[in-house]
């Protein structure tokens, strides 16, 4: 982990209501015991303005980690950019322990689930990285309900919200292909001559096109795979019997900023993990939480709908995939849910989850040791393989359907001609098209493959069928070849022409339309000498 020695952990007392109901020496040792170089300010009014900022000062360190309430949150990126602000809002996590400390009077409950939440927070800042000025949109606040005339005008302010943005070193460019173009439903993302980029005031910053670009391009300064992955392993840290069987909620962050504690008051075993947009939160996040220990996972919307607008089905079609590898892997399809309704009903919604899961036998991921897997680009391939190699399943080892992101494609070798085209429009590299002066292959990877469908569209002869389809057993396969043809030569000098296939389809268009097809078998530098010695001899020359 890296060391963050000019970096620390500030806990608010909050005049009494939490350093009354949790022992803050208790925090402090957990903590030294986890990073004994992380230093740990225990103080009160941190949410008053100047307070954090004076603390920071006069101990030399910068807030990395924020216990406090939940009005800290909406101030800390009042008015300013980072660069501007006294104390970059975005570089500071903040966890609402008053929030819990008024959720959970058990004070052994409450420990535990804010040491939790503090480390994971601690964990997922080791990822953290600056916030560059394309990833900052302009926002207002929109106040809801009766609010103060001081509130009022702290709405007036202009807020900065971090988005996604696109590295262009790394991007594909929209030549080929266009999965982040095709899963934004805000049309927030452009191509102009092959060039990706992310309008700043389109984009709500859901972070849905981080999730599928396959070359790892889109950049979510605060919400980065890797950041998320450290955020679960702190979560599900193993420890006491109190928070068990340990359940993780992806839950969507409400305008507000505040954490939505009061939803699991009654489930404490229930850790939040929120997220911009449950559309951001990956089938590979999924599964790397079961990995690391989650007993279930929910998904959480605010007030039970998506806040930007987009459709349930784009996370719910996730958590059916997921399901069915669960049940592939003998895992209890019912441990993954996705939750929708009004916070009441979700909370009632979210205790009969955990009760269920208390009744089931403990999942053999939590003993294991998880997979060092990457978590960006295409890691789902590499992630599936692990887990049925260390689940050790039986059965058929096939998921089908429309929430399948895979496909397999099947080719109509009587109509392809070899042209290639299909595999240059493929973004993954699942198509690949080798050739050389005797012979050309076209080779599919399957697990490359994720089913968007771009080569079916380019293909001239429509001779390529894709089924949403993902084979467990041909995870680790090398390509398959699924089309091969000969080169065919000129009949003057040898030198290759075009595959032979692509001959034979021009020579019985041509013939069917009684054209002449002699120069087909001619290449094109002998078909240019023998129309420059005809024309030569027609002149005298």
């Amino acid at each position: 982990m890296t060391v963050l020695c000019d970096k620390g952990v500030f806990l608010c007392e909050c005049h009494g209501s939490v350093s009354q109901a949790l022992p803050m020496d208790a925090i402090c040792r957990f903590l030294a015991q986890m990073r004994p170089d992380l230093p740990v300010v225990v103080a009160d009014d941190l949410c008053q303005p100047g307070v954090l900022r004076q603390l920071a000062q006069e101990h030399g360190i910068k807030p990395l980690v924020v216990g406090a309430c939940s009005r800290l949150s909406p101030k800390l990126g009042f008015g300013a950019k980072p660069e501007e602000a006294a104390i970059d809002p975005f570089s500071i996590r903040v966890v609402n322990i008053l929030g819990e400390s008024m959720a959970f009077p058990d004070g052994n409950i409450l420990m535990e689930r804010v040491k939790l939440l503090l480390w994971a927070q601690v964990a997922r800042q080791a990822k953290s990285s600056n916030v560059p000025e394309q990833a900052l949109r302009m926002r207002f606040a929109r106040p809801e309900g009766k609010i103060s005339r001081r509130d009022l005008f702290e709405t007036l302010m202009p807020r900065y919200q971090v988005i996604p943005y696109v590295q262009t070193e790394k991007c594909a460019s929209g030549e080929r292909c266009h999965l982040c173009q095709h899963v934004c439903a805000l049309n927030a993302i452009a191509v102009d001559d092959n060039r990706v980029s992310i309008d700043r005031i389109r984009c709500q910053g859901c972070g849905a096109c981080t999730t599928v670009c396959p070359c790892q391009a889109i950049s979510y300064p605060t919400f980065s795979a890797d950041q998320l992955h450290r955020e679960m392993e702190g979560l599900l840290l193993a420890g006491g019997n109190l928070l068990e069987p340990r359940l993780l909620a992806f839950t969507c962050r409400p305008p507000s900023d505040e954490t939505k504690t009061g939803l699991f008051r009654h489930t404490p075993n229930i850790m939040p993990l929120e997220v911009p947009c449950l559309n951001m939160v990956s089938c590979c996040l999924l599964l790397c939480a079961f990995d690391l220990g989650a007993q279930g996972i929910a998904l959480v919307p605010d007030k039970g709908r998506c806040r930007i607008g987009l459709r349930l089905e784009g996370w719910q079609d996730k958590v059916r995939f997921v399901q069915e590898l669960l049940q592939q892997w003998g895992i209890e399809p019912r441990r993954i849910q996705a939750l929708e309704g009004s916070d009441s009903d979700i909370e009632q919604r979210l205790g009969q989850f955990a009760r269920d899961i208390a009744t089931l036998e403990t999942t053999p991921l939590r003993s294991s040791q998880p997979l060092i897997v990457s978590t960006g680009g295409m890691a789902l391939p590499s992630l599936i393989l692990g887990l049925t190699e260390k689940l050790a399943p039986t059965g058929t080892r096939v998921v089908s359907g429309d929430c399948v992101p895979f496909g397999r494609l099947k080719i109509d070798i009587s109509q392809c001609t070899g042209c290639g085209l299909c595999s240059l429009d493929c973004p993954t590299g699942a198509l690949s098209l080798v050739s050389d002066t005797r012979s050309c292959q076209l080779l599919f990877r399957h697990q490359a493959c994720v089913g968007c469908g771009q080569c079916v569209t380019v293909c001239p002869e429509s001779c390529l069928h894709l089924k949403k389809i993902l084979e467990l057993e041909r995870l680790d396969k090398p390509a398959e070849v699924i089309f091969a043809s000969e080169i065919a030569r000129c009949h003057r000098c040898g030198a290759p022409i075009a595959p032979r296939a692509m001959i034979d389809k021009l020579r019985a268009r041509i013939a069917a339309a009684q054209g002449t097809t002699t120069q087909l078998d001619i290449c094109p530098a002998c078909r240019t000498k023998s129309v420059s010695g005809a024309a030569a001899s027609m002149i005298g020359v």
